[in-house]
């Protein structure tokens, strides 16, 4: 048993290669520090990343009470943080892709003539995929923080069609509602992109959401449209520019279903967002449902927007929450042949 343990790192959205790291950790010494990477240091690697106070608590949260009477936490500056210099560390956690930084401390506390710290390696947690688990998957939207994908070969693979408890579920909105007279849908538009930070990925589901964005100029990187605005043609949905998108995917979509051929196109198009190419989905049929699957696709951050009729534009923000939301709708739909 090691007396006095280390461990640092960004620990954003806290998943399970994350506790596995802390547990061992705390297991194999009688007192440990976590340090955590502050915001400066932690925005520059990804806008997304949650704030240190929001990470610290989180950590805090998901380890018993046994174990946080072990650890205290520090605010991690630098590549190194303390460790160069800690007087009473005997030990430092890490996983095989940090392994180097734990080799450049030591060759700099051997330098000072300090004695160097024992390094030992913790494995990374598994998704089941088999791939790492890590916190740059789940903020691209990849995994959960078990390591469970959101598009399995099982979501995939089935079409899906909506019931009377599903409806329910779908009554109220979700995410900030941006009102707006219905004759100019451009004033909620507006509003909606006025709230955005710049950074965000921008998805549009309508026609008529997607043409007033446009027409201030702003350019969905994704589209889904069906010429259709209340179940009824729209006269200027041929006025959305279809050479403004480097792809062009077309699919059928019946009304009140999201069909396997939807969710695959809606993941193709993020696919070609990653690529920083836009795309418009065209679907015949229906695209009310399409927020779903684009949800479970999209990136953290990104947001989606669509119309609410007679009050203006929805904006929902791809998060945590939205996709476990989407994922338990999907899964609560009638699936095809059942």
């Amino acid at each position: 048993m090691y007396q006095h343990g280390l461990i640092g790192g960004t620990f954003d959205r806290v998943h399970a290669g994350h506790l596995r790291l802390i547990s061992e950790a705390i297991d194999n010494c009688e007192f440990l520090e976590i340090w955590i990477t502050n915001d400066k240091i932690a925005h520059r690697k990804d806008w997304r990343c949650w704030t240190e106070e929001k990470r610290r608590s989180e950590i805090a949260e998901k380890l018993t009470l046994k174990q946080n009477e072990k650890i205290i936490f520090g605010s991690l500056e630098d590549n190194y943080g303390p460790a160069t210099d800690h007087p009473t560390a005997d030990v430092i956690f890490c996983t095989s892709e940090t392994k180097s930084s734990c080799d450049q401390i030591n060759e700099i506390r051997i330098n000072k003539g300090m004695k160097p710290l024992e390094i030992i390696i913790v494995q990374h947690a598994k998704s089941e995929n088999g791939g790492t688990i890590s916190s740059s998957k789940i903020r691209e939207g990849l995994i959960d923080r078990e390591g469970r994908e959101y598009l399995s070969e099982e979501t995939l693979k089935y079409s899906r069609h909506i019931t009377e408890d599903v409806q329910l579920l779908l009554k109220e909105p979700f995410g900030i509602l941006h009102t707006g007279p219905e004759e100019d849908p451009t004033i909620a538009l507006k509003s909606a992109v006025e709230s955005m930070n710049g950074k965000e990925s921008l998805v549009s589901v309508g026609d008529v959401t997607t043409w007033a964005l446009m027409e201030i100029g702003r350019i969905p990187d994704i589209a889904v449209i069906d010429g259709m605005t209340k179940r009824s043609p729209w006269a200027r949905a041929n006025e959305i520019d279809r050479s403004r998108y480097d792809k062009v995917i077309q699919v059928h979509n019946p009304p009140g279903s999201i069909t396997s051929d939807l969710i695959h196109a809606c993941e193709s198009a993020v696919v070609q967002l990653r690529l920083g190419r836009k795309t418009i989905v065209i679907v015949d049929g229906e695209e009310d449902l399409a927020p779903i699957p684009l949800h479970l696709s999209l990136p953290l951050g990104a947001v989606v927007m669509y119309g609410q009729p007679k009050k203006g534009v929805v904006a929902r923000v791809t998060d945590l929450n939205a996709k476990k939301n989407c994922l338990e709708i999907l899964r609560s739909m009638k699936r095809e042949g059942h």
